[in-house]
């Protein structure tokens, strides 16, 4: 397992532990998972991922495009602080049009870069819950090298690398 897909998971597992997020201050939290590696012939259990309030706060505005199954999303995240909001605009194959999606974004801190939460789904012209949508997690972080990765894992367990763009 390469480096790239080993964060991917972590940041999946993250994601998905995260359905019970804890508001601001709440201090440290551990992910734990059994790991099922290609070598292994017994899982076992070990700590993936952490991650904390994050220190220095996040401002400005950013288009993400991700794909899903061959659905290209296109959102907009707007960061004031450690809060934010997103709105992300995809095709709907079952509904057979485009829809628009808004959620809450936190901002997080952890070992492999910043962590931007998504939560509470909705829809953006009825302001209803959307069960059907996943919320979207976002690892940020910049490699030693000077590179910047960007991998959206929702809490459906999708994993996509992300493009992004800063918007003026």
């Amino acid at each position: 397992m390469n480096a790239k897909n080993a964060v991917s998971i972590g940041f999946l597992l993250l994601g998905i532990g995260l359905s019970g997020l804890q508001p601001a201050g709440a201090g440290t939290t551990k992910i734990n998972s059994a790991s099922h590696g290609a070598n292994m012939t017994k899982p076992s259990s070990y700590t993936i991922a952490q991650f904390s309030q994050a220190t220095s706060p996040l401002y400005g505005n950013w288009k993400l495009t991700y794909s899903v199954d061959g659905i290209v999303y296109e959102s907009i995240l707007i960061m004031n602080g450690y809060t934010g909001g997103m709105g992300t605009t995809y095709y709907d194959p079952n509904l057979r049009r485009t829809r628009i999606i808004s959620q809450a974004m936190y901002l997080r801190s952890s070992s492999q870069g910043l962590i931007l939460v998504g939560s509470d789904p909705r829809d953006y012209y009825t302001k209803r819950p959307e069960h059907n949508y996943a919320a979207d997690n976002f690892l940020i972080s910049i490699r030693p090298n000077g590179s910047l990765l960007v991998i959206n894992c929702d809490r459906a367990g999708r994993c996509s690398d992300v493009d992004i763009q800063a918007i003026k």
